[in-house]
């Protein structure tokens, strides 16, 4: 669902938490405020965006996955008798939209009719606290997320800690099909996908097949036995995790002939969880490289 976020909905915290209808705060004696409205959570997200980047208006994908990762992970997943679900997660992008502003004293109605320009990344919202916390940036993402395990009192679900893990990589690493590979089909989808836009961009030829046909054909004669899966190891009281990803050609818009810069790379991942919930990025491994 998509909902465009103007300037006046921008409103200062303290309006945010105002009573609401009991379907969106469950009855709970113990809570000092009520909790946020899912619209009102869209508002605390798109004012964190606003704060650096401040346009008339946005919108607001929300991610009810990632939702669910996060109750299944949480210390108390159990609040009162109600279900401790008060994250809610929204991928913020730029919005076409109308709305008013004040010139002279006068009211005068201004439209923003391009939302070309950007994605904003993930904000999550505690609509118990309304604290936000916004994921943006990979080295400032892995701070954020630190203080968002800390803050929601989350834990790994050991031994494998897959959700854990998964929230890590869609909240750090970004939301891309690429960032972890499990089986040859995806991979071939995403390097033939790549071959095609850097070489046949506009369709006007096949170039790409043949291309892409001898890279996947000796990548495989010379990787025959490669298994892709995410591996959960113990090491004492940590868990080292490893996985696989793809980086293809840097394509840029529009798409440039010959292919731009980079080579198509399968490589592996690692990451140490440590009993915290801490995570440590290790080196990765190419695991083959080839244009």
């Amino acid at each position: 669902m998509t909902v465009a976020h103007h300037i006046s909905l921008l409103l200062p915290a303290a309006l945010f938490l105002l009573p609401v209808f009991p379907q969106d705060a469950p009855p709970n004696p113990s809570q000092a405020t009520p909790w946020l409205t899912d619209e009102q959570a869209r508002d605390v997200a798109a004012a964190a965006i606003h704060s650096v980047y401040p346009e008339p208006c946005y919108s607001t994908y929300r991610n009810e996955n990632l939702e669910s990762f996060v109750l299944s992970v949480r210390k108390n997943p159990i609040v009162g008798n109600h279900l401790n679900n008060s994250v809610y997660f929204n991928r913020v992008a730029s919005d076409v939209c109308s709305y008013v502003v004040e010139k002279d004293g006068k009211r005068v109605l201004m439209s923003q009719v391009s939302n070309d320009c950007c994605e904003y990344g993930i904000v999550a919202v505690d609509r118990a606290t309304a604290k936000s916390y916004w994921f943006k940036g990979k080295e400032k993402a892995t701070d954020i997320f630190k203080q968002f395990v800390w803050d929601e009192q989350l834990q790994a679900d050991l031994p494998k800690a897959t959700l854990f893990i998964g929230l890590y990589l869609e909240l750090v690493w970004g939301e891309s099909r690429d960032r972890e590979i499990t089986s040859l089909t995806q991979l071939r989808d995403l390097v033939q996908s790549n071959f095609q836009s850097a070489y046949s961009p506009y369709e006007r030829d096949n170039i790409w097949q043949r291309k892409f046909d001898r890279w996947w054909q000796q990548f495989r004669s010379r990787m025959p036995q490669l298994k892709l899966e995410t591996t959960y190891e113990p090491e004492g009281d940590e868990t080292l995790v490893r996985g696989y990803s793809f980086s293809g050609f840097g394509l840029t818009i529009p798409r440039s002939d010959p292919p731009p810069k980079r080579t198509p790379t399968l490589f592996q991942w690692s990451l140490l969880l440590k009993p915290d919930g801490t995570i440590e990025e290790r080196p990765s491994k190419v695991v083959y490289s080839s244009r």
